[in-house]
């Protein structure tokens, strides 16, 4: 009778083993990215007082109550060669010659690109510098502290946008 004698095979060897080994190890790796990831980028969407926050809703919608009781309605023109952005307020009622108008874009997901300006008579408009906008969508607010129209546009394609006041059922 003929015996076969087998050498045993050192374990690193095997492909199954590489394969078991693999799981885990992708597991590991893919959490210290996701890791580095998130301490990397900072999304700025949480926000720390939501009480606070839900008191300066009943606030906004006031003023857009206010905005449609005046029945405002606003063009923006943004001229991305000059840097800067007009807007035409129709109509113009007096009170709007006593009061500071500002005007914020505001990133749909990024809020370091977030710009706030301040608009200044400039005969029958209002006009003031802007910093060049990133691609993407962005919320509009021109306001008062007393009066505010909203709107969105999205940049690079739209540089007109007409803001009008919300209409309210009673």
């Amino acid at each position: 009778m003929q015996t076969l004698t087998q050498h045993p095979t050192h374990w690193r060897q095997h492909p199954w083993v590489w394969f078991l080994i693999a799981i885990p190890l992708s597991a590991v790796i893919m959490g210290f990215l996701m890791l580095a990831l998130a301490i990397q980028s900072d999304s700025g969407l949480v926000v720390d007082d939501y009480y606070k926050q839900g008191k300066q809703i009943n606030r906004s919608l006031a003023r857009d109550r206010a905005a449609s009781e005046l029945g405002l309605a606003a063009m923006v023109s943004i001229d991305p060669l000059e840097h800067s952005v007009s807007v035409r307020i129709e109509p113009f009622p007096e009170l709007l010659n006593r009061e500071t108008i500002h005007l914020s874009f505001i990133h749909a997901t990024r809020p370091g690109l977030d710009q706030a300006i301040q608009l200044e008579r400039s005969g029958d408009s209002l006009v003031a510098s802007l910093l060049p906008l990133g691609a993407g969508r962005w919320n509009l607010s021109l306001h008062t502290d007393s009066w505010r129209l909203t709107g969105s546009l999205y940049a690079p394609q739209q540089f007109e946008i007409e803001l009008q006041a919300q209409k309210f059922s009673d």
